[in-house]
């Protein structure tokens, strides 16, 4: 036969390297096989084990329970608001045990058991007394087995991996230069495709679960541990610890009838029926009042002095009115002097001479004094109106001029809105309105009436606080938001201003308690409804218990 014609078989030593990488591979890798559930082997979760829980509810509360080291912590809540219930009465009967839990310095309870060491499925119930409520809540607690630690190290050796890559690599270089020395491309092409397979086989291997064992939901709570995240759907696992210290709070939202808003930008101003200015009527130099010069904020009475001016003027002006002081003093000198000489020849002259000469007298007398006064007048700046002082700008030995602002008083329970609308038809079918300087606060408002002439294209509106009602302090001049509530309605939810988030796509959303410790976004359309609520007309359903405190801190979660 011809020499080239006889099959080429491989070096032995090559077989046996091929043999020992085919095991290496096939045995090695073999053992990290998943004997169990590996879904919460993301590098985000690697080691964390959810605590066995198990939760119910009610109409009236919302119970989990939390099984650690053979103890288990109740979190007890009442369904609507996801308030916690912290002086309640718990019995507890988990299988052959029972009795009553404790209650703990944070506001759970406390049930401790060795039934809560054992692995199976265990039947809890519980009955819940808060006041005058009685509830019977239950469910089932299935507590796994405990595994060794060693039961998944095959899946932690990356190394052997690597190692059949490199032992399978060198074996398919040896048979490639055997091959080719022996222009055997038939054997070669077997031999690469073999190798082939054999490195295939290696890196799969590992990845894969035990018959039985598969991944689960990696966005269920056993995935993760009793660490707060962010779910695989969108949603938050929110253990209930967690929960109570972000303070969430929740309300279950019911459809309704409410009216459509318009938002509008309006400014404070002064109530002119509310408030007043004080403001001098000559120039002058300020004195203090008797309770000395009023200061912000200072309450102040109608008819009250606030400060005194007195007349000031220059040097020519002062030698004038003195001039004519002299004067008018030197005329009535003459002029009771003329008086006495009338006076003794009375009966030779007659009457009406003695008494023009009386009455240039009294006139005379009454003009010296007043240009005398006039040198050093003063004035006397009373409040107009009782309230506040608002502005003040003035100090003790101030020069001012007549009509020059000193004093602003205000009514904080009567002040103004001035709003602008571009909408002819908006003043016609106003129903309400109200005033927000800043979001979560709101402030009722009367509307007055609307102005007939526009100003800069738009229809001055004017708003006045409601008498009687509690509002927000309010400054002149500051700028608010004014929503009006139209008399148009439309069907919605009624919500706080701060259960509105945004997603990452900046969409208004909502979170929705779905669960004991789930959370569920929901991206909603919502209208403005006054300075402190929304009305959310999609996007929910009656009945949904949206988050309406610590929403944002829900949002955060990742």
């Amino acid at each position: 036969m011809n020499p080239i014609d006889k099959p080429n078989k491989p070096p032995a030593p090559v077989q046996q390297a091929l043999a020992a990488i085919i095991l290496i591979a096939f045995g090695f890798f073999g053992p990290a096989r998943a004997a169990g559930d590996h879904g919460a082997e993301t590098p985000a979760t690697t080691g964390a084990v959810s605590s066995p829980r198990l939760s119910s509810h009610s109409d009236l509360f919302e119970l989990v329970g939390v099984v650690d080291n053979g103890t288990m912590t109740i979190y007890l809540d009442r369904y609507a608001s996801n308030e916690p219930v912290t002086d309640a009465k718990i019995d507890v009967e988990a299988g052959a045990a029972r009795g009553i839990a404790l209650a703990q310095a944070d506001g759970s309870y406390s049930f401790r058991h060795p039934v809560f060491g054992q692995a199976g499925t265990l039947p809890v119930s519980f009955v819940v007394a808060a006041g005058q409520d009685t509830d019977l809540l239950g469910g089932d607690l299935v507590i796994p087995e405990t595994h060794a630690d060693d039961e998944h190290a095959g899946a932690t050796r990356p190394w052997l991996r690597w190692a059949a890559y490199a032992g399978a690599a060198l074996v398919l270089a040896a048979w490639s230069t055997a091959a080719w020395r022996n222009r055997r491309r038939k054997g070669l092409a077997g031999w690469m495709a073999a190798s082939l397979i054999a490195l295939g086989a290696a890196s799969p291997w590992d990845a894969h679960a035990g018959p039985g064992h598969d991944h689960g939901d990696e966005s269920a709570p056993a995935a993760g541990g009793n660490a707060p995240r962010r779910l695989a759907d969108g949603g938050v696992f929110l253990p209930k610890a967690s929960q109570r210290q972000l303070g969430v709070r929740t309300i279950s939202v019911e459809e309704a009838s409410l009216p459509t808003t318009v938002e509008l930008t309006g400014r404070v101003v002064l109530d002119s029926n509310a408030g007043g200015k004080v403001q001098p009527t000559q120039a002058g130099r300020i004195e203090a009042g008797p309770r000395g010069l009023p200061q912000l904020g200072q309450a102040v009475r109608k008819g009250e002095v606030l400060a005194v001016v007195r007349a000031s003027s220059s040097a020519i002006e002062r030698a004038n009115q003195q001039a004519q002081s002299a004067e008018l003093n030197a005329s009535l000198a003459l002029a009771r002097r003329r008086v006495e000489r009338l006076q003794q020849l009375e009966g030779t002259v007659p009457q009406k001479d003695i008494e023009a000469a009386q009455s240039d007298v009294t006139s005379l007398r009454q003009r010296a004094a007043a240009v005398a006064g006039s040198v050093s007048a003063t004035e006397a700046l009373r409040a107009p109106v009782s309230g506040v002082i608002a502005a003040a700008s003035v100090v003790t030995g101030q020069v001012v001029n007549a009509g020059d602002l000193l004093f602003e008083i205000v009514d904080p329970a009567r002040m103004s809105v001035e709003a602008s609308a571009f909408d002819a038809a908006l003043p016609a079918n106003i129903a309400s309105a109200s005033a927000s300087a800043a979001p979560g606060s709101s402030v009722p408002l009367q509307f007055v009436g609307a102005g007939s002439s526009l100003r800069e294209g738009a229809i001055p509106l004017v708003f006045r606080t409601v008498p009687g009602k509690p509002a927000l302090p309010l400054s002149i001049g500051q700028p608010v938001k004014v929503t009006v509530q139209t008399q148009n309605r439309v069907q919605g939810f009624a919500v706080p201003n701060g259960a509105v988030v945004k997603n990452t796509s900046n969409q208004d959303m909502v979170w929705v308690h779905t669960g004991a410790e789930v959370f569920a976004p929901r991206t909603v359309r919502s209208l403005p409804l006054d300075g402190s609520t929304v009305a959310i007309v999609d996007g929910i359903k009656a009945g949904d218990r949206v988050v309406t405190q610590g929403a944002s801190l829900v949002n955060q979660v990742r």
